[in-house]
């Protein structure tokens, strides 16, 4: 795909003649330059597994690119689940891991550049009792969505560092704050969940898809700066969970349902159902009872990792939980493309590693961040 650098104001122009910002994770929403340091650390990739009695793990993984399987780097992290049968969600907010609970008010912070855990802002009562995603904004806005699994309504919150000076060197318990945004009232009917969200390459908007009875699908965008929603269509995103932007690629990218990797033209005012493609090679396997969703991390540059749990197959599913090593974990990173013929395809440095967990929450998914 053609694309070009504007040298004088440093964006990236894609082939419809978008202008995309260069770097809207380094830029705050006045157009000041945060930290230059986050861009020169070098960066790791941080797995979170539920392979204890007692609640979450996290690891680095230090040597991604040799192809031998390891035994897990210690943990630089455990977690206690204040509910052990409910899951806890984990979200990246610049070099920090966001966790909470839908069950307990109680946050927690994670400063991978200082190995320190501090406690967060209390989440709203809004927050509690529901179905959360977590995403992070270029301006380091963590947007909270929550569908109350009681009241059958989204409510949505939003936690900012905006105003404080130096957003690295504060203090989630004192300096973060929850707000509920003010937004006309939010797009979604009775009974639609989240099932698909990306931010727009501006760093401002995000755009979900929501499904509802009888694989009834819309598409809406949210605004973070004028606070405005938009429904798009009766279409979906072709991805599940969350979708990442790549400039070279010029696209979302994303974990297809059936085990693919694929591809998706950035919208931002059209009501039309935006193109997308697919890898022809299955990533990953969705076994029923044997397989749990894989998740999918954005590394830069084209570079994903793919994390998946598999059931060994001489396990039984009733079998499977505690501690048993009854789960494979398999971490592939690998590139992305598009051939002379505009498919998209993946590159030749593939690295696979598997890994031998034992797992105690069924309903959770490992997750890994690249920070």
């Amino acid at each position: 795909m053609n694309q070009k650098i504007n040298s004088v104001s440093g964006q990236h122009i894609s082939s419809g003649g978008k202008r995309w910002p260069r770097h809207p994770d380094c830029s705050d929403r006045t157009g000041k330059r945060l930290r230059p340091v986050q861009q020169q650390k070098q960066k790791h990739l941080y797995l979170v597994l539920d392979n204890w009695s007692k609640g979450y793990s996290i690891h680095r993984i230090a040597d991604l690119d040799s192809s031998t399987d390891l035994d897990l780097e210690p943990t630089v992290l455990r977690l206690v689940n204040p509910e052990p049968t409910y899951p806890m969600k984990f979200a990246a907010l610049g070099s920090n891991i966001f966790m909470a609970s839908n069950q307990h008010r109680a946050t927690f912070v994670y400063d991978t550049d200082t190995a320190g855990l501090a406690s967060g802002p209390r989440l709203p009562e809004s927050l509690l009792n529901g179905l959360q995603i977590f995403v992070a904004t270029a301006n380091l806005q963590l947007y909270a969505l929550n569908y109350h699994l009681e009241e059958l309504y989204h409510y949505l919150e939003s936690m900012s560092t905006v105003g404080i000076q130096d957003p690295w060197s504060s203090s989630p318990s004192r300096d973060w704050r929850w707000k509920s945004v003010p937004s006309q009232q939010l797009p979604f009917r009775e009974g639609e969940i989240i099932i698909s969200y990306a931010v727009h390459p501006d760093g401002h908007s995000i755009f979900m898809s929501a499904r509802r009875k009888g694989n009834l699908y819309r598409t809406f965008s949210f605004d973070t700066r004028q606070c405005e929603w938009k429904c798009h269509g009766e279409w979906a995103l072709p991805f599940q969970g969350q979708g990442y932007f790549d400039r070279e690629l010029d696209g979302w990218v994303g974990l297809h349902e059936d085990g693919y990797i694929c591809t998706c033209q950035v919208t931002s005012s059209s009501t039309m159902e935006p193109k997308w493609k697919m890898v022809k090679e299955k990533l990953f396997r969705k076994v029923p009872q044997r397989t749990r969703d894989a998740t999918l991390t954005y590394m830069g540059n084209t570079r994903f990792c793919l994390v998946e749990s598999v059931l060994r197959e001489e396990v039984e599913p009733e079998d499977a939980l505690g501690d048993s090593d009854s789960f494979m974990l398999n971490i592939t990173i690998f590139g992305l493309k598009y051939s002379r013929e505009g498919e998209l395809q993946t590159t030749l440095d593939r690295t696979t590693k598997s890994y031998v967990v034992s797992k105690y929450i069924s309903s959770f998914s490992p997750v890994a961040f690249w920070m």
